[in-house]
C-alpha cells in the first residue's frame, strides 16, 4: 500500500478503483438476487449454520463489552470521514464534487447495509468465529460455494485489506497541515517528485509495520 502511493495519487487511485467497483458490483448483484429469491418465495434459511453460544460476555452487558461495541461501530464508518480529509485532492469545484461523493458514498453504504442487514434476518445467519453473517448469507443465496459466491467472498477480502488505505491517504495531508504549524517535524510537509507527502506516507508504514 505504501508503494502504490508513493506513485501518485491519480496512479494509485485508478490501482484502488478497480477492486472497490468490483466489490460493489458484486455486493449489489448479490441483494439484487437475494430479493428476487426472497420476493419469489424461494430464499430459505442458512443450510447449516454454524453453532452461536451465549456466553457470559455477550449475555451481561458490561461497560466493557458497550465500550467494545462503540469502538466497533466507530471503526464500521472508518472512511466516511476520508472525504472531507482530502478536499483538496478533489477538481474544482473542490466542494460541490466532494459534496457530490459523500452523497454517493452514503447511498451506497445505506443500501448494502440495510439490504444485508434485512436478508441477514430473513435467512436466519447467525453471528459466529467459525463462519462470518456475510458468507452464510451469501451462499444461501446462491444455494451453495460455487464461482458467485467464491467472487463475493474474494472482493471482501480485499476490499477490507484495502480499508488500511484510508489512512495512508489522509495521515500524510493531515500531518502536513499540522507539520506546517510547527506541531509536527516540519520534514512530514515536504512533497516528493510525484507531489505526494511521501515522508508522511513512508512514516505511516514504518509505524503500522512496527504495530503489526
Amino acid at each position: 500500500i505504501m508503494l502504490i502511493n508513493l506513485r501518485g495519487v491519480k496512479e494509485s487511485g485508478a490501482v484502488f478503483a478497480i477492486p472497490t467497483y468490483f466489490f460493489i458490483a458484486m455486493m449489489f448483484v448479490t441483494l439484487l438476487v437475494g430479493f428476487f429469491r426472497y420476493l419469489g418465495g424461494g430464499l430459505g434459511v442458512v443450510i447449516d449454520p454454524p453453532p452461536f453460544e451465549v456466553t457470559g460476555a455477550i449475555a451481561a452487558v458490561t461497560p466493557f463489552l458497550i465500550l467494545h461495541a462503540f469502538s466497533s461501530g466507530t471503526a464500521a464508518l472508518t472512511g466516511v470521514e476520508a472525504i472531507s480529509n482530502g478536499i483538496t485532492a478533489f477538481r474544482e469545484p473542490r466542494s460541490r464534487n466532494a459534496g457530490l461523493t459523500l452523497i454517493a458514498m452514503a447511498l451506497i453504504l445505506g443500501t448494502l447495509f440495510l439490504g444485508i442487514t434485512f436478508l441477514t434476518g430473513q435467512v436466519h445467519a447467525v453471528p459466529s468465529e467459525e463462519e462470518t453473517v456475510i458468507s452464510q448469507l451469501v451462499r444461501t443465496i446462491y444455494a451453495g460455494r460455487g464461482f458467485l459466491y467464491l467472487a463475493v467472498i474474494t472482493a471482501t477480502t480485499v476490499i477490507l485489506i484495502m480499508a488500511a488505505n484510508t489512512a495512508f491517504a489522509d495521515f500524510p495531508r493531515l500531518s502536513a497541515l499540522l507539520a506546517q504549524d510547527r506541531y509536527l517535524p516540519r520534514q512530514l510537509a515536504f512533497r516528493g517528485s510525484r507531489l505526494v507527502y511521501s515522508r508522511g506516507i513512508m512514516a505511516l508504514a514504518f509505524f503500522a509495520a512496527v504495530l503489526v
